[in-house]
């Protein structure tokens, strides 16, 4: 029997979880018709993050076909300004990495209705046939013997299998096929229980399946229980112990679900009760500047995100956000990504609504310190990075009791100094600063695994942390 944590219905903050940053309004864009994927990345190379958004073009809703041709594209949005892309019909899902191994970031797209993955590298792109009604895509590392280079996973939703495209020798791109039950609405790739694993989100059967290559053969490991509708998954720390865990949400159930692995096993899954209805998309930062990893989704049919804070061990409802005045609710915040949208070093919540065709932002803002008293001093313990090991960005959080400049340095373990940034005293805060790193030495090149040493340099003192970085 599942564990279920039913917590309060409220609409604004509740008081034992108190932010230690701000939230703005909701910042408004025009996307394109029917936005339905998001993914923010760095696919430019100028350091600055992108909000990517599919346009799908139509209002059909899963399993469906249709019988016009849609208005489809991709918007690609720098600064807030935006640049339309061509795609296939119904472009669905989006994804970003470094699929084909050159240091810069790519990002992928599935094609609802043709049946396809696009690539696009560079100036180039490229298409491959995957079978009927892709959905989510995910891009990411699944080898587990140490080669370093990802591939890219996509849920068919109408075939019911997982759909991973790698790359040969020769750099051809080669498909396999993995048969999983009910229906799969998403895929996930990352390390879970000392292994990389791929995680699809099988809707119509209520289970996560776990894909893994073991002697160079991917197939499916297991099949674990989940709720009502699981139409999104994630791996992340959502439990401050140090270990991955599986996040979904449960479109049918209005929950989200966290599978914690202990001694090798699964556990019983705990269960958070959602104030909005049919979550449909779910996202994983730290969106108040405690240097955790919280949990926010998008609710479909009730016009809301709702943001789960992470608290000694477990998720807090803490918001439920009204994201338009409309007297219909239905069909709004569809799918959401938390990532540095402004460059300001702090992880904003970017998030698309599919009724009114736009892309809506809630930027994260620094929190003024006004009691100096109140601000710690600057120390092994206070300076840190998170997440940590680091994927595709990691943010450096350090205190400042008084406006100064301050050097930024990362340096890898035979003392060559890789990427560094100046703060002036201008841009410096008094309190808590944040800066974020996209993993890229100071010509913009990507950085390998490993383990690399951050220096936090100041006229006072120079803190040194070491950084893991596992792509």
């Amino acid at each position: 029997m599942k564990k279920t944590l039913f917590l309060m219905l409220v609409s604004f903050m509740i008081s034992s979880a108190v932010s230690a940053n701000t939230l703005s309004a909701i910042n408004t864009y025009d996307s394109g018709l029917y936005p339905r994927g998001i993914v923010i990345a760095d696919v430019n190379g100028d350091g600055k993050n992108e909000v990517l958004v599919a346009n799908f073009g139509e209002d059909t809703l899963i399993g469906q076909g249709s019988d016009v041709t849609p208005t489809s594209s991709i918007s690609i949005f720098r600064n807030g300004i935006k640049d339309v892309i061509a795609a296939g019909n119904t472009p669905r899902g989006l994804a970003a990495g470094d699929f084909n191994n050159d240091k810069i970031t790519d990002y992928a797209v599935s094609n609802y209705e043709d049946g396809t993955v696009m690539l696009f590298q560079g100036s180039n792109s490229e298409t491959v046939a995957v079978g009927k009604y892709p959905v989510g895509i995910a891009i990411g590392s699944i080898d587990n013997e140490g080669i370093k280079k990802e591939d890219i996973a996509v849920a068919v939703y109408a075939d019911s299998k997982v759909s991973v495209l790698v790359r040969d020798s020769k750099g051809a791109v080669e498909k396999v096929d993995i048969a999983v039950p009910g229906n799969p609405t998403d895929v996930a790739i990352g390390r879970l229980n000392n292994e990389r694993v791929i995680l699809s989100a099988n809707y119509n059967a209520a289970t996560i399946s776990v894909i893994k290559k073991q002697d160079g053969v991917i197939s499916k490991a297991a099949d674990i229980p989940a709720g009502l509708g699981v139409c999104k998954v994630k791996i992340a720390d959502v439990t401050g112990d140090g270990s991955e865990d599986i996040v979904a949400a449960n479109f049918h159930d209005n929950t989200v679900s966290v599978i914690e692995f202990k001694n090798g096993a699964a556990q019983e899954q705990a269960v958070y009760k959602l104030n909005g209805l049919r979550p449909n998309g779910i996202a994983v930062g730290d969106i108040n500047g405690d240097g955790l990893l919280d949990v926010v989704t998008a609710n479909r049919d009730s016009d809301t995100i709702d943001i789960l804070i992470q608290k000694e061990g477990r998720l807090e409802l803490s918001q439920s956000i009204e994201v338009t005045n409309d007297e219909n609710k239905t069909y709004g915040p569809v799918e959401v990504a938390i990532g540095d949208v402004n460059a300001d070093g702090l992880p904003d919540i970017a998030f698309t609504h599919m009724r009114t065709g736009t892309l809506k932002v809630i930027y994260q803002e620094k929190e003024i310190q006004e009691q100096p008293a109140l601000i710690p001093e600057m120390n092994k313990t206070t300076v840190f990075n998170y997440p940590n090991p680091a994927k595709t960005e990691t943010t450096f959080r350090f205190p400042l009791q008084e406006k100064q400049e301050v050097k930024i340095a990362v340096i890898d373990i035979k003392g060559n100094l890789v990427w560094s940034r100046i703060i002036s005293e201008a841009e410096a805060v008094k309190g808590i600063n944040y800066i974020t790193w996209n993993l890229v030495n100071d010509i913009g090149q990507g950085v390998s695994n490993g383990v690399y040493i951050l220096k936090v340099i100041t006229k006072e003192r120079v803190i040194s942390k070491n950084i893991a970085i596992v792509k």
